[in-house]
This record gives structure tokens, C-alpha cells and sequence, in this order.
């Protein structure tokens, strides 16, 4: 008989039940929500020692917090009866999905990628889940899945099986050292993803016994089984990938889950860009050494700080009426080789006391960037740090909108991230010939600027209309867009005030170079106005000065005003030295903050406008460095100190793409 109450969860219905647990759908009252409750029989807690290890265990399992991790809301235990509580996962289990049909290569590649990284993520802190599985796979009501009862078979085994008569897993998805009764570790894990990677192609297991001894002995003893004899149509390295994911000695089985989900996204999609050894390494390790540089972020945190003491003694960070770019460049920094426009004269208001800064430096608190083509969060100050999406797919466009969500571009589509759940959302797919280079959402959330196949459409930022578009022509056809083809367009910025882009262009004028063009746009009236053009650099009044550079930008930034950060490409296909540049005063300053010397790419304005958010690698070296900095501190000469990560965590051709968050 199901139980009316457990702690303070009202029991609602029973979910299902196993020898080891049974778990109910119930109604937390404390923070009216739905949960699930897994309940424990009391005879798993049989003595004081076993008791407290189960209950030191458990919270271990309840710190992981991933975004592809069931989460453990807490613990507990009425009348001796343990139990925890969990998020209510309600789109079902992988079980109940593969009783539809048959996945899709891609499908099989999403989910192996989401769930890869989760185990990932748990294998740094020395946590086996021990039972993977189609069941303990949930998704939630948008279809994103998530790992649940990590480490609890981890848990059962050492409440349960004290004799060591038991072995701890399910038979159609143990590895042959867990039948054997043998010592596991991450790669028992890797091998039951492959194992259901195997049902999701197939619709059935790799192993089907008439007992469960005798499915256990397949695993040890039988051959893997070819997926393409169930599965023809699939390519060929699918079969090597099940085959060295099912590999009976477990050291010739994929190192992590990672490699597994990149070798599988290779073949799904066919991307060809892999991390490197060394960045794959690191990539492993960065959670876990997360508190062993958490104290110099600290130190970084509080030199941010005490910037704010210079404030209105710098013109550049002083409000004005009218635009001014008057940042004094670094004293040791490269000079240009022409005669720069000299610095306006600082106006009255510059000197006025500014109102109290505000209490994140810069007006951030979070960043998302890419290191290879993983997608990762980190807090502004270098703690936090956690990977979002491993499915080594290049991406761009990295930006925050409205809502708490970031958007970026991936495989000709544009997905949706939800800060606060991780999940993700596809937005818009267009066809594989036609480029998407830009999708840039209005600072107010009511428009997306599309740059496809060298054209520019400003379309209203509508995610169910956006999902009924597969080919630019579809937006072409809608009266609600506003279709340019005067310049060929590539990544466009909004203005503060949603009336104009910046937008990086092909100058065919140009040969082997690019420029921004500034231009007004008018949404409500777009039918009989086309885009007039206010600016274009590099230009007359500005020329890259570096005899290496390539006269390709490589990555700019706006803030939203007069002002933008842009770099050209010298050296690692895409670093070089940082300009700003004055759209007002049409004045050009080297800033290069680092002693002067190159080279830089992916700079960034925080929120505020105050900070810079960069990417530094020496000109000598191949180590990429992150710096977050004000300007009144580059002004001023200071030395600058980077956001301290793990070592070589950045290859020395990565595009960071890096999009600040603003505090709320």
C-alpha cells in the first residue's frame, strides 16, 4: 500500500517500483512544486556503520549539480526509513521512448552527448553511477534528458551487499567486469552508454539471455554484436564506435564519455574539428580543480574592486551628452603609424561625481564562451566554471537576451539556452546551402537581425514562428520581414536603441579585407525604406598597422553607442593587436593592454561599458589567456591580471565567442 506521506511530501501516485526502491509522484508544500520521492527499505540500513555511510554518500550524489543530472532536492528518513527527493521528470523514460521505434543517428547522438557529459562531470569527483540504463535515463516536459539514480547503485552496494554475494547493475546493461564481481570504475559507466546507444539504434539489447546469469555470462563471454546487421543504413564507423564503447577488457573501451559522444557526433553530423589531447585533458579536469584557483579569482575579484576608486577621475568613464571616446591608450602600448586624431577635451559633465558603482564589476555576473567547440558558463570571476554542450559542432554568435537565455549558432540552426535549467531549444534549421552567418536578438527581446546567405532580414523574435522556417526564402516570403541585399552581410550588432546595426561586410572595394558598416533601419517601415549607411571602417581614418596583419577582422564588439573593440588577424588565425575605435570623433586607438604587444581577438564591452572582457595569447607563445579588466586600469597602466583556469585550457586557434551576462 502506497504511503500518504513521506516527511513533508504528500504522496500524489506511485511511479514504479524495484527490488531496491519505490518512488511516487508527490507535492512538495514547502515550495509548491512537483517532486519525485524514492524510497528506501529500512532494511538497507541495517547497522550504525552502514547507516552513516549511506547517509555521507548520499549528499555526495545531492552535490552534483549538473544540467544534464536529475536533481536530489534532499534527504531524509521517516519513521527509519530512508528516502530522497528529486526533480519530477515528466516527459518519461529513455525505456518508454524506445518502445516508439528506432532513434535516428542524430537523435542517438543528442542524447549520448548530453548524457556523456553528465558522467563526465560526475567521473571528476570520483562518482560511478554503476547502473546505466534506459530507465534511470528522464527527460523533462521539453525533451531534454537527464541521468538519474547516480551513485545510487554505488549506494545499494554498500548498504546491501556487505557478504559480496551480490552483484550491483542490471544484467542487459553490466559490463563484464561488474558480472565478474570485479573492481569498476568510469569505464563500467562508458560501457553501459554503449550498451544503450546499441537499443536506441537497434530497438533491442545487445544481450538477451533467459536468465539473468545467462545474460551476464553474454557480456563477459559472448562476441558484440553488429549494429549494421539491424541497421544497415548506418555508416560503417558507428559499428567501431559500439564495438570500442562494448570492449570486453575495459581498457580498450573510450577513456571518458566525452570521446565516446565525440566520435558518435562525428559520424552523425559529420563534424571533422576535434579537441585537441591536451584540451580534452583539461576539459576533464576543470571542474575538479575548481577550488584550487578559486582563491586567486577571489584576489582578481577584489582588484576589480578597487578600480571603481578611479572612477570620474578617467574622461572615458564619465557620463556625457554626446558620445566621447576619449580612453588615454596604455603608455607602453604599440603607437599607430599614422597621426591619431587627437583626444577631445574632456567637457564638464566628465568631472561630475558618479552615483554608486554598482556591486558586480562591469555590471556582470556570468560568462559563456567556447573552448574548441564546447560551450561552456562560468561566473565573472572565475568560479562556477561548467560545461554546457559537447557535441563538437563549431558555434557563433554567442549572445544573452532578455529572459535569463543565451542564444548561439550551430550547424546552420540557432539553439536557445535557459540559464537557469541549462536546457536547450532549437529555434530555426535552414537549409545546409544557405550560410547563416548572424543571428543578433534586440536589446528589448522584439527582433532577430538574420544575416543568411549574405543578406540581411529583421524578423519579429517569435520562437514558434522562427521554428516554421527551413530556408531563407520562407523569410523572404513573410510579411512581417524586412529583407536587405544592398551589402553582403555578415554578423550584425544592435544599437542601445534598436534603430541601428553594425554589421561586418565583405567590401568587394577591398581585396583579402572586411569592414563594418554602420546602418539606420526602420522596422515599422521597412517595405519603403531600405538601410542607410552612417559609417564604414577600417577606412580612410583608420588602417591596420601591423605589417603581419592579414586586414581581416576577425572579431568586433559594440556598445551599442559610438564605441567598438575590434581586432585584426596577425598570427593563429585570428589573433591580433585590439583597436577601439570612436564612430563620433572617427578616432582610432591601439589599445594592445598587455605591455603593449600583441595579439588579442574576442574582446568584449561589459554591460556597463566600463570593463573589457578579452582573449590574450603572446606573440612568442600559444598559451590563450582570459582577462576581464576595466579600462580605468589600462588607462592607467596597470598591470593586469588574467582569470586564473586551468592550464592550456584554450588551443592556441580558439575562438572564445565570449557573451557577458548582466547582472540582474
Amino acid at each position: 500500500m502506497s504511503p500518504d506521506k513521506v516527511g513533508r511530501y504528500k504522496i500524489k501516485a506511485e511511479l514504479g517500483r524495484g527490488g531496491m526502491a519505490t518512488v511516487y509522484r508527490a507535492h512538495d508544500p514547502s515550495f509548491n512544486r512537483e517532486v519525485a520521492v524514492k524510497v528506501l527499505p529500512p532494511e538497507m540500513l541495517h547497522n550504525l556503520l552502514t547507516r552513516s555511510r549511506f547517509k555521507r554518500e548520499l549528499k555526495l550524489i545531492a552535490s552534483l549539480e549538473h544540467p544534464a543530472i536529475v536533481p536530489v532536492y534532499d534527504v531524509g528518513e521517516d519513521e527509519s526509513q530512508p528516502f530522497f527527493v528529486m526533480r519530477y521528470m515528466s516527459g518519461g523514460s529513455l525505456t518508454d521512448m524506445i518502445k516508439k521505434g528506432q532513434f535516428s543517428l542524430a537523435d542517438a547522438a543528442l542524447i549520448v552527448e548530453r548524457l556523456a557529459a553528465a558522467l563526465d562531470y560526475a567521473h571528476a569527483r570520483k562518482v560511478i553511477h554503476r547502473d546505466i540504463k534506459p530507465d534511470n535515463v528522464l527527460f523533462d516536459g521539453s525533451h531534454n534528458p537527464y541521468l538519474s539514480d547516480f551513485g545510487v547503485a554505488k549506494l545499494t552496494e554498500s548498504a546491501v551487499s556487505a557478504t559480496g554475494d551480490e552483484v550491483i547493475g542490471t544484467p542487459a546493461y553490466i559490463s563484464p567486469e561488474q558480472a565478474r564481481g570485479e573492481q569498476v570504475d568510469r569505464r563500467a559507466d562508458i560501457y553501459g552508454l554503449g550498451a544503450i546507444l546499441y537499443e536506441m539504434l537497434t530497438g533491442d539489447r545487445p544481450y538477451n539471455g533467459e536468465t539473468v546469469i545467462g545474460i551476464a555470462l553474454q557480456h563477459v563471454n559472448d562476441p558484440i554484436p553488429d549494429v549494421r546487421k539491424i541497421r544497415p543504413d548506418l555508416p560503417p564507423e558507428v559499428e567501431t564506435i559500439i564495438k570500442t564503447a562494448l570492449a570486453k577488457d575495459k581498457n580498450q573501451r573510450y577513456a571518458t564519455a566525452l570521446d565516446l559522444a565525440r566520435a558518435l557526433n562525428r559520424a552523425a553530423f559529420g563534424d571533422d574539428r576535434t579537441i585537441p589531447a591536451s584540451a580534452a585533458l583539461t576539459n576533464r579536469r576543470a571542474v575538479s580543480q575548481r577550488n584550487v584557483w578559486i582563491g586567486a579569482s577571489a584576489l582578481l575579484l577584489l582588484i576589480l574592486i578597487g578600480i571603481f576608486a578611479l572612477r570620474g577621475q578617467i574622461p572615458f568613464l564619465a557620463p556625457a551628452s554626446t558620445p566621447t571616446g576619449s580612453l588615454v591608450a596604455n603608455p607602453t602600448a604599440v603607437p599607430p603609424t599614422h597621426t591619431p586624431i587627437p583626444t577631445p577635451t574632456t567637457s564638464p559633465a566628465a568631472t561630475e561625481t558618479l552615483p554608486a558603482p554598482p556591486p558586480i564589476p562591469g555590471g556582470a555576473d556570468q560568462v559563456a564562451f567556447l573552448s574548441g567547440n564546447d560551450l561552456y558558463f562560468m561566473n565573472i570571476d572565475g568560479s562556477g566554471l561548467i560545461q554546457i554542450r559537447a557535441d563538437n559542432s563549431p558555434k557563433s554568435n554567442l549572445q544573452w537576451i532578455p529572459g535569463n537565455r543565451l542564444v548561439y549558432l550551430s550547424r546552420n540552426c540557432a539553439f536557445m539556452v535557459y540559464g537557469d535549467t541549462k536546457q536547450v531549444e532549437q529555434l530555426v534549421c535552414f537549409n545546409a546551402n544557405e550560410i547563416l552567418e548572424g543571428f543578433r536578438v534586440s536589446p528589448d527581446g522584439k527582433y532577430v537581425a538574420i544575416s543568411i546567405q549574405r543578406t540581411l532580414n529583421i524578423f519579429p523574435f517569435d520562437t514558434e514562428a522562427l521554428k516554421t522556417m527551413d530556408t531563407r526564402f520562407n523569410l523572404i516570403a513573410s510579411k512581417k520581414n524586412c529583407f536587405y541585399s544592398s551589402f553582403p552581410f555578415r554578423e550584425a550588432l544592435w544599437s542601445k536603441d534598436a534603430a541601428r546595426l553594425a554589421v561586418r561586410i565583405i567590401d568587394t572595394e577591398l581585396t583579402n579585407s572586411d569592414q563594418i558598416i554602420l546602418v539606420s533601419v526602420d522596422v515599422s517601415n521597412c517595405a519603403n525604406i531600405g538601410v542607410t549607411r552612417i559609417d564604414k571602417f577600417p577606412g580612410l581614418n583608420f588602417g591596420f598597422t601591423n605589417k603581419e596583419s592579414t586586414k581581416r577582422i576577425t572579431s568586433f564588439d559594440w556598445n551599442g553607442e559610438n564605441l567598438f573593440l575590434l581586432n585584426d588577424d596577425v598570427r593563429n588565425n585570428g589573433f591580433g593587436d585590439l583597436y577601439l575605435y570612436d564612430s563620433a570623433t572617427l578616432q582610432e586607438t591601439i589599445l594592445n593592454p598587455i605591455g603593449g604587444v600583441c595579439c588579442y581577438r574576442d574582446a568584449r564591452f561589459s554591460p556597463d561599458g566600463k570593463f573589457i572582457l578579452f582573449a590574450f595569447q603572446r606573440w612568442d607563445s600559444s598559451e590563450v589567456m582570459l582577462y576581464y579588466v576595466s579600462f580605468a586600469d589600462i588607462a592607467a597602466g596597470k598591470p593586469l591580471t588574467p582569470i586564473e583556469l586551468p592550464g592550456r585550457f584554450f588551443s592556441q586557434r580558439d575562438s572564445l565567442q565570449p557573451a557577458l551576462r548582466p547582472a540582474p
